[in-house]
């Protein structure tokens, strides 16, 4: 089913605004345009609205690239002592969609155009994630995807990198571009976790459907026998 921004917005409790940003940075799967209208995929709607109604703060970046580190490798240098330890019962609780949520502040995205030099030579500033992970046929295969042919560039980068990467590529703010930047105050993980993060927040039903998966793996093997996680 699709929806007009306006009733998406409804749907969300949130202003036009809101869901305008919502659908700018990917979070909102916007499917056509009809005149002035943006049309939006009803799936990501649910599933905003499921998480809104879910209590707590969210992680700050340290704390969730520090997540990802443990379902990574089992072990990160970026926080100890008490805020580690609780960290590690957290994990070994949380749904996919919870830990989603406790993880989406990792990075602030910015959707863009780029004006000046090719794709390729943007994508190899970037810690790629997301639709541009899957040009990689081993992280393709890994979601059971098929890989390649997005003409979309996303990946991470280190918030001070920004003006740089501004000036070299032409990058301009964009409603409509082609390019989500993440940027991100802590050194990103390249891995497919992370790509899977990205995929499960602004990707297709198919490749949300996929994050998903491998997300729930990630929690179940922390967690161990007996896991809860995916409750």
């Amino acid at each position: 089913m699709e929806l007009t921004l306006t009733e998406a917005a409804s749907r969300l409790g949130v202003s036009v605004r809101q869901a305008q940003r919502l659908a700018q940075d990917g979070r909102l799967q916007v499917v056509r345009r009809v005149g002035r209208n943006v049309i939006v995929e009803d799936s990501g709607v649910l599933r905003r609205r499921r998480v809104s109604t879910q209590r707590g703060r969210r992680w700050n970046a340290t704390t969730a690239w520090a997540a990802i580190d443990l379902l990574d490798h089992g072990r990160t240098d970026r926080i100890t002592g008490s805020t580690l330890t609780r960290l590690k019962s957290r994990l070994g609780q949380v749904s996919v969609e919870e830990f989603a949520r406790l993880a989406a502040d990792r990075a602030e995205t910015r959707r863009m155009t780029q004006t000046r030099r090719r794709a390729e030579a943007l994508k190899q500033s970037l810690a790629l994630t997301g639709r541009s992970a899957l040009d990689d046929p081993s992280t393709a295969a890994h979601f059971g995807l098929a890989g390649g042919g997005t003409e979309l560039v996303e990946g991470y980068a280190l918030r001070p990198e920004l003006e740089a990467l501004s000036l070299r590529f032409g990058l301009e703010a964009d409603a409509d571009g082609e390019v989500f930047l993440h940027l991100t105050d802590e050194d990103p993980v390249s891995s497919p976790l992370t790509t899977a993060l990205d995929l499960y927040e602004r990707g297709t039903t198919r490749e949300r459907s996929a994050a998903e998966k491998t997300l729930r793996a990630a929690l179940d093997r922390y967690a161990g026998p007996g896991s809860t996680s995916t409750a």
